[in-house]
């Protein structure tokens, strides 16, 4: 019985060394550069992992290696060994399998205590979201015995919450399997979420909990019936929290009856929820504290419908005069969609104003590029190349056309009013003066 298992293992080694040489590629290529912090400075100790598979687009995740399914084996590239960096942030990556696609990823995958924000490869800056950030990283493609050299990978201290769970005695719960709970709250008051799982402390107690945004933070720890929970934690952007410290009571606390509350089925109401959809088409003003003027978002097909919506209201597409303003517009709106705003004008004189009126006293173009479309659009025979949409997830602004695909993308406006008066008649239109 014994040789009998031994021989299928040795047949079973045998077959998978095979499978291996044979689907592999014989061109091999490498990829290396240098990872540093927001500041330019290296970081040392970080594992850079680049898994890599053939084809044009990575295999889904229920086809990637699995030990139970070997048939899977065949087609998948076993990734190239990781690189740690050095006191220079140097890290080299060699024999990865070409043709294929790669994912670069710092490892441990969704662990690392750092994430990404940009790589540059061959002089070409990537920017990267919260989303490829939940993917895990940035997928490429790579040719058949290409060296890729000075990659530039800039990464920042990801933030977190880690905190410390003791018994009622003083005594760290150590290697102990707990439920973790974090629940938000937005800073701006317009959201809320949250999340709970399983984690195993560490030998001394402690846990670790990622989050992703600046927000209110309350993070509950339950085990064996009992339940410790924090005061709400402020968390801004890029903070990290490390003195946390919850107790266990000393008993457990009483289990309580639960009140079933029966409640009468929903009825469809058609009017309700025609006023909810209309109400969320149309917005609602927001006072912004530091000028006093109002602030609407709105659904629009188009930026000439979100334009005509805005003078039909009195107002006008927002003019994002200084920093602070744009920063306010960003936490209240929110950074996950593109936004029109007003449209800037622009002379060879170098005189700007927005569409309002109003001069340009700020700007946060998306690259120097955009700043020169403005002076060229506004001498050529295209009356909308001059359009302008507020891209949330990276702040900056970028100069549209009617007709390309961010402009396709774009189904927001941020209108904007000096005086809200509350009640005030709609301005009336398509009258003519005597």
């Amino acid at each position: 019985m014994k040789r009998s298992y031994v021989t299928s293992v040795i047949v079973f080694v045998a077959s998978m060394a095979l499978l291996f040489s044979t689907s592999l590629p014989s061109i091999a290529a490498s990829f290396s550069g240098r990872v540093v912090d927001e500041d330019g400075q290296p970081v040392e100790g970080l594992i850079v992992a680049l898994p890599s598979f053939p084809g044009n687009t990575p295999p889904a995740r229920h086809q990637r290696v699995q030990v139970e399914f070997p048939e899977w084996f065949e087609g998948v590239f076993p990734p190239a060994a990781p690189s740690e960096t050095d006191a220079t942030g140097a890290f080299s990556i060699r024999n990865i399998a070409t043709p294929s696609v790669s994912r670069l990823t710092l490892f441990p995958e969704h662990n690392s205590d750092y994430e990404m924000l940009s790589v540059e490869i061959e002089g070409i800056p990537i920017y990267l979201d919260q989303r490829q950030h939940f993917l895990g990283g940035l997928n490429f493609s790579i040719a058949a015995e290409a060296d890729i050299e000075n990659v530039e990978i800039t990464v920042r201290l990801r933030m977190r919450i880690r905190g410390r769970v003791l018994s009622a005695d003083g005594t760290p719960l150590r290697n102990t399997g707990v439920q973790i709970g974090v629940r938000r709250r937005d800073i701006n008051g317009r959201g809320r979420g949250g999340g709970s799982g399983s984690a195993t402390l560490d030998e001394d107690g402690y846990f670790v909990e990622y989050v992703n945004e600046a927000a209110y933070y309350t993070v509950t720890v339950s085990h064996q019936g009992q339940t410790a929970q924090s005061e709400e934690i402020l968390l801004e952007e890029g903070q990290r929290l490390d003195g946390l410290v919850l107790t266990f009571a000393d008993k457990p606390p009483a289990p309580r009856l639960e009140r079933i509350v029966v409640r009468p089925p929903q009825v469809h109401d058609p009017a309700r929820f025609e006023a909810a959809r209309k109400r969320e088409r149309e917005g609602m003003w927001a006072i912004n504290p530091d000028n006093r003027h109002a602030y609407k978002m709105i659904r629009c097909e188009t930026r000439e419908e979100a334009q005509e919506r805005a003078a039909a209201q009195g107002a006008h597409l927002v003019a994002v005069n200084d920093k602070a303003e744009q920063e306010w517009l960003l936490e209240v709106f929110g950074k996950e969609e593109h936004f029109w705003i007003g449209s800037v004008n622009g002379s060879e004189a170098g005189k700007q104003q927005w569409d309002n009126g109003e001069s340009v006293t700020y700007t946060n173009w998306a690259s120097p590029q955009e700043a020169a479309e403005i002076t060229k659009s506004d001498q050529g025979s295209d009356a909308n190349s001059n359009y302008v949409v507020l891209v949330g997830t990276t702040g900056k602004w970028r100069v549209v056309r009617s007709g390309t695909p961010l402009a396709r993308m774009t189904e927001r406006a941020i209108l904007e009013k000096e005086n809200l008066i509350i009640g005030a008649p709609e301005p009336k239109r398509n009258v003519e003066k005597p």
